[in-house]
């Protein structure tokens, strides 16, 4: 997983400060960058933390697979990375957001309330938990111009059977006309596939959105899945994952914490300081640094800011990929049972220490 960490280390040397009105954070963001993995040497899961399990990718990616779109079908398998969008969704859709701001402890609260809610609450109404025309409803019921819809996945995996030569074999999430419904608009929007040799299969995808430190991981491992997916279907061998970077970045959290990147002297010493860095206890040293200049973190926003995270992951040596060992079975039979009956890690150690940072809804 050096390319990653190579990355995560390019985007804090290099980037510009941007504010997100949607998040209401800081971001160190540089636009536009790119990683190749090769899923032969191994599955390019994160060795440097050990906070990406592959049953949550599994889950994750199953739902989509299956062209779900509620928060809390993905809830009742154990996965919450969709609910904080649901809420916050919710919200929007009840003129709510305004009583209920981001990034206060109103809003956490009556988010742990919500979410309990979700979970125990048989009378929970699922329209609440609706995220709108996401991800895997766009890959599986794309609206054609004739009132039907269009189901990309299954054309895919046809087309790779059919014509291993083509180069339309892609699906994508960016509709246009259904952003607006979204939670969240998709941030992993285009997949493009390629076959050599009569075998070995290659998947590109075009991220515009990139979250480095929570999400970037989470996405590698995502797409080296749905290589490996597609290839067991289609009789392929999966080879390579081409990660394409457009806005990506480190989210620095919000005031008073984010008022010392804001600063461009500040965040000039920061990024003096990490290109310098040649040993890995260096970026400990760094982190010391920063934590000792900038403001504190306000209430209820705790660990919003991916800066010390990141620099306490670029201090670790990555570990020795694991290998992924999937149940065998028709890929459209298979993504309706739990992960856990499917995919395996075999020789998984990854490095524990405290690495949890909040993800920005």
């Amino acid at each position: 997983m050096r390319q990653y960490l190579d990355l995560l280390k390019r985007v804090l040397s290099n980037g510009d400060p941007q504010y997100n009105a949607r998040t209401g954070q800081l971001m160190i963001v540089s636009a536009g960058d790119q990683s190749i993995y090769d899923l032969r040497e191994g599955f390019p899961q994160c060795t440097t933390k050990s906070s990406v399990p592959i049953r949550w990718v599994g889950e994750e990616i199953f739902w989509m697979l299956r062209g779900e779109r509620n928060a809390k079908s993905l809830y009742n398998r154990g996965v919450d990375i969709w609910n904080r969008n649901a809420f916050q969704h919710y919200l929007i859709r009840n003129g709510l957001e305004k009583k209920v701001p981001k990034n206060t402890v109103q809003w956490n609260e009556d988010f742990r309330v919500y979410q309990e809610r979700m979970l125990i609450d048989p009378n929970f109404n699922l329209a609440d938990s609706d995220l709108g025309p996401v991800y895997g409803w766009q890959w599986r019921h794309w609206p054609d111009s004739k009132g039907g819809e269009i189901d990309q996945i299954k054309k895919v995996v046809e087309g790779l059977q059919a014509d291993k030569g083509s180069r339309y074999h892609l699906f994508t999430a960016w509709n246009p006309v259904d952003i607006a419904a979204m939670a969240l608009g998709p941030c992993h929007m285009l997949a493009h596939f390629t076959v050599t040799r009569d075998r070995d299969l290659d998947v590109h995808m075009f991220q515009r959105s990139c979250d480095s430190y929570l999400g970037v991981p989470f996405n590698i491992v995502q797409y080296a899945l749905i290589n490996h997916l597609f290839a067991m279907e289609t009789d392929l061998v999966p080879r390579k994952f081409i990660h394409t970077y457009s806005n990506i970045h480190i989210y620095v959290g919000v005031p008073p914490r984010s008022t010392f990147l804001a600063d461009d002297a500040n965040l000039t010493d920061l990024q003096t300081k990490v290109k310098g860095a040649i040993r890995l206890e260096d970026y400990l040293d760094i982190k010391e640094w920063y934590l000792k200049h900038a403001p504190a973190e306000s209430e209820g926003n705790e660990r919003k800011d991916h800066v010390p995270f990141a620099l306490e992951q670029l201090s670790k040596e990555p570990q020795p990929l694991p290998r992924l060992h999937i149940h065998r079975g028709p890929l459209f039979e298979i993504i309706q049972k739990p992960a856990k009956e499917v995919l395996a890690l075999e020789g998984y150690t990854p490095l524990k220490w405290d690495s949890k940072a909040v993800m920005a809804a």
